[in-house]
């Protein structure tokens, strides 16, 4: 039975391969690249020291990445479309209705889940394991500069998510499948659900997984503690009054603000400022430091999910009749 199940799925894990061995065709010699030119360039130098001189090596080093980094937001929906490629297999077997021919034989109905699930979660691990030791180490000198809140792809595809993401569109999927029996509107809904869901994650929930630091400063003075905002996920910047209320008001204010500069000083702008409310700058922010963190709170909830979508099509497949 082992062996049939894994016949069965054979050619969605030969997918899957294919396009982990393409991605890492791609990667791996940029990541040697990128590494190459941080060592070379003293990239780590800069960045300790922050000096003007070290703003153009560091715009450099950006562009380095050049086409791959743009596109990694884009390969953040790589996990959910492997994921429900994985659960294909066992939907079409329900689907076509050759299961039937193993729960009618020696195999039991618990024993036929048990192995079709297993391999399919073992796959899928394993997918979503090897995506992410990939960007992980592709990202490594990425994230030493812009840190790894960087963007979508910065979190999305580092660490331990991209598994628990594969794991979730997987049990989705499979979910779906179960219960909708028909193969092909299974996978799309599934996906369309993946990505609406993380969407909603990504764009509104995991900034409130942790309640956000806040920094309010004189707009005339420097900044905030040194390095405090370093590769730090800014949530708002912008001007405000000394309570860190964002600043309310109009274009003409800064621009009639702006003109008192040519008539004094930059005191005077920035007592025009204070005048109408804007005074400070305020920065809301979740530090550098809370990565890990987030990657478990994350992790934690698509993996609960996907266990409860795995329970969910097992319970319907156990009370399916033969």
């Amino acid at each position: 039975m082992i062996w049939l199940g894994f016949r069965q799925q054979r050619t969605e894990t030969l997918v899957a391969g294919a396009v982990l061995l393409l991605l890492a065709a791609l990667f791996i010699p940029a990541g040697v690249h990128l590494a190459s030119f941080y060592a070379q360039d003293n990239v780590a130098h800069c960045l300790a020291h922050k000096s003007p001189a070290c703003a153009q090596t560091l715009s450099d080093f950006g562009g380095r990445a050049g086409v791959l980094r743009s596109v990694m937001p884009w390969l953040t929906l790589l996990p959910g479309m492997l994921g429900v490629a994985l659960a294909a297999p066992l939907v079409l077997d329900l689907e076509n209705g050759t299961y039937r021919l193993a729960w009618t034989q020696s195999i039991t109905r618990v024993r036929w889940i048990a192995i079709r699930f297993s391999l399919a979660i073992a796959t899928a691990l394993a997918v979503g394991g090897l995506l992410a030791l990939l960007f992980t180490w592709y990202r490594e000198p990425l994230d030493k500069v812009f840190g790894r809140f960087d963007g979508s792809s910065g979190f999305d595809l580092e660490g331990i998510v991209p598994i628990a993401y594969v794991l979730f569109a997987l049990g989705l999927a499979l979910a779906v499948g179960v219960a909708w029996r028909r193969t092909a509107p299974a996978v799309i809904t599934s996906f369309l659900a993946y990505v609406a869901t993380r969407l909603f994650v990504d764009g509104w929930l995991r900034q409130r997984f942790v309640t956000p630091l806040s920094r309010t400063w004189s707009i005339s003075a420097s900044g905030p503690a040194p390095r405090s905002l370093d590769n730090a996920w800014v949530l708002y910047s912008g001007l405000s009054d000394r309570a860190g209320h964002p600043f309310s008001g109009g274009y003409a204010v800064l621009q009639a603000c702006g003109r008192v500069v040519y008539k004094g000083s930059k005191a005077l702008n920035a007592h025009c400022l204070a005048r109408h409310g804007a005074g400070f700058n305020t920065a809301v922010y979740q530090p550098a430091s809370r990565f890990w963190e987030f990657q478990g709170i994350e992790t934690a909830l698509f993996a609960g999910l996907a266990i409860l979508l795995l329970g969910l099509a097992v319970a319907l497949l156990l009370r399916r009749p033969a």
